[in-house]
Formats: structure tokens, C-alpha cells, sequence
């Protein structure tokens, strides 16, 4: 089965969010968030660029551009309302203080 590089990091870069929320908590800054983002995403390009078998520097640069984006999607689209939910939300549907 060959599959494309920038496939493999779309994918994976779907639960990305979740891979760089698990390693920052919650505790950490927005700059360092980001930074540990982008290095996610680099392994991400570096490791489907590789298991593909089409290890250049463009396919890589590719793959790591792809992993990204579509890990700041999921996040902006999906993840963000989930991890910013406040936890007394709950009580409040249900009017109790």
C-alpha cells in the first residue's frame, strides 16, 4: 500500500490537538503551547515523509505544512470549544449556582 506523505500527516495531524494538549496541560503559556504545536507537527512530517519511503527535503517540508494546518483546523473547529468548556457549565443549564 503506498500512501502519500501529505495524506498521512492530514491525518494524524486531525488528533494533534489532543497529542499537544496531553504534553502541556493546561498550565502553560499560548507561546509555549504553540512551539510544542509546531514540534509536533515536525515529527508528524518527518516520521509520514519517512514511512511513505519519499524522504526529500520537499516532500518533508510538505508534510510538515500539512500536519500543522490541519491540526490549527481541528483545533480552532473542534478542540477549542472542548477544552475551554468551563467545568460548573453543567450546573448552570440546570439552574443550580
Amino acid at each position: 500500500m503506498n500512501i502519500q506523505p501529505e495524506w498521512l500527516s492530514g491525518l494524524t495531524g486531525v488528533i494533534s490537538p489532543l497529542i499537544v494538549r496531553w504534553i502541556t496541560g493546561v498550565n502553560l503559556s499560548r507561546r509555549w503551547k504553540s512551539i510544542i504545536a509546531i514540534l509536533i507537527s515536525a515529527v508528524i512530517g518527518f516520521a509520514s515523509s519517512f514511512l511513505s519511503g519519499q524522504f526529500d527535503f520537499g516532500t518533508v517540508l510538505k508534510s510538515i505544512a500539512v500536519a500543522f494546518s490541519v491540526s490549527q483546523v481541528f483545533y480552532d473547529q473542534v478542540f477549542k470549544d472542548l477544552f475551554n468548556k468551563p467545568n460548573n457549565d453543567y450546573h448552570s443549564d440546570k439552574g443550580i449556582p
